[in-house]
């Protein structure tokens, strides 16, 4: 499958983008200016992301997967792997990955986080399951471990050991809370709620029983991520992209797509003023938060 795709913003807006020929994906990063940058070729790319604050990038490829390293001007090299099981990339913390890996069994799967600089690393998760998603709150305290059945919350602080690994809600298997996203205050953490033939944005509070509904009714098709500063959520519908302020779910503005967005390519800028989107069709293109004004991407 040929295409492109945006994988990852960083702090100064260049967008790292993904070109696809067969299984070769050309890395290529754009600068705000337009400015092109090849970076390397990757193959059987899965996914990428900036380190925060850094000119690095951790590349996920291969099969079985496996995590490497790319120093911008500099080149890649091997960091996490192995023939025999796969090691994939959840999340980006400054310094730090967030991965999980099947060692024992390709069921049960580890969430770990690891310092990239020094390679000391934390299992914050092992009791199995197929780890689908996990969000670490931006204090590094809590995990938000989504399983299929079960949502979990992980305190790397507890009291008592029992509190370790709590229970935030069962799941539907094909359905149920996803995206899961904290806001800033590392207290909450906003999910999109698939149920039946529609979709809803919810938000939890560590410590409370129930999930506070922010943006209901939406079709079960739409895609929702919240903005790194915790102002606002985008929301994806067909052809369309809105804008919702995250307090009370009030919408602010919305504008028409020429494509469906692909379902793994909405992602904010660290700056949260821009949404970059990817579409079913390899297209790209920049979205303003203020104003939702398009601009496509030519990379």
């Amino acid at each position: 499958m040929s295409g492109m795709r945006v994988l990852d913003v960083d702090e100064r807006e260049r967008l790292l983008i993904s070109v696809t020929d067969g299984d070769q994906a050309r890395l290529v990063e754009l600068d705000a200016k337009g400015v092109r940058r090849n970076l390397e070729t990757v193959t059987d790319l899965r996914a990428a992301k900036y380190l925060p604050g850094d000119r690095k990038i951790v590349v996920e490829h291969g099969k079985p997967a496996r995590l490497s390293l790319l120093r911008i001007g500099a080149g890649m090299v091997p960091l996490l792997g192995s023939a025999d099981y796969d090691t994939e990339l959840l999340g980006v913390l400054p310094g730090r990955i967030v991965y999980r890996a099947n060692r024992r069994h390709r069921l049960l799967f580890t969430v770990v986080i690891r310092n990239v600089l020094v390679g000391e690393e934390q299992a914050v998760y092992d009791r199995g399951g197929a780890v689908l998603e996990a969000a670490v709150s931006p204090n590094s305290r809590y995990i938000a471990i989504r399983l299929p059945r079960k949502l979990l919350l992980v305190d790397t602080m507890p009291v008592t050991e029992d509190d370790h690994v709590r229970l935030i809600s069962p799941e539907p298997a094909d359905a149920g809370r996803r995206n899961l996203r904290w806001l800033p205050d590392s207290m909450r953490l906003v999910a999109t709620d698939y149920q039946g033939d529609e979709a809803r944005i919810v938000r939890y509070k560590v410590g409370g029983e129930e999930w506070e509904p922010l943006v209901p009714s939406l079709p079960a098709g739409s895609q929702a991520r919240l903005a790194p500063d915790g102002r606002r959520i985008a929301v994806v519908d067909g052809l369309r992209i809105s804008f919702h302020q995250t307090e009370n779910g009030r919408f602010l503005r919305s504008a028409d797509l020429p494509t469906p967005v692909r379902p793994d390519g909405l992602l904010w800028s660290p700056s949260s003023r821009t949404v970059a989107v990817t579409t079913e069709s390899g297209d790209a293109a920049l979205v303003a938060a203020d104003s939702a004004r398009i601009r496509p991407i030519t990379p």
